[in-house]
């Protein structure tokens, strides 16, 4: 068995420039060319057994070049997503209570969207995100007061726009 540090030594510039010539993208390259020792690393004791370790590695960057390219192309198949400010057609939600409720952080956005919108108990929500339902009592009353504060600021603006 040989040792990896040697092999990758010797055989990690011809596959950057193999990875080079292929995505004709140094920085991808490069990036494809370290995943690639990475993943050989991590099977180590077979591939250091295989007829052509450096082709094993190319190949997997490849590989990898591939996915991230099919990745790539769904991505670009989807529909772009809808602007925060614009309900959905027939969504009963007020533009700008939807905007201040996904400003919230992550955990407290997850607690209102399931307590509030999909009308979960306290538990039922606890079980779904993997959380104490003291914890989603905190979460709710947090972002409850928050939502508050953003409406109450709200309306001051907009009774201060009104002043001459």
């Amino acid at each position: 068995m040989r040792n990896f540090d040697e092999w990758y030594v010797e055989a990690r510039d011809g596959v950057l420039r193999t990875l080079v010539a292929i995505t004709r993208d140094p920085d991808l390259a490069s990036d494809l060319t370290s995943e690639a020792f990475v993943r050989a690393y991590e099977r180590w004791s077979s591939v250091s057994s295989h007829p052509n370790p450096t082709a094993w590695v190319v190949r997997v960057g490849v590989n990898l070049h591939r996915s991230r390219w099919r990745s790539l192309v769904r991505s670009r198949r989807r529909p772009p997503p809808r602007p925060v400010d614009v309900p959905p057609p027939g969504e009963p939600f007020d533009p700008a209570l939807r905007a201040r409720v996904l400003a919230l952080p992550a955990q407290q956005r997850a607690v209102v969207a399931l307590r509030i919108l999909a009308d979960l108990s306290t538990e039922e929500t606890a079980r779904v995100l993997r959380i104490k339902p003291g914890t989603v009592k905190a979460h709710l009353h947090r972002a409850l007061q928050a939502l508050r504060a953003d409406a109450a600021l709200a309306a001051v603006e907009h009774r201060t726009e009104d002043l001459p």
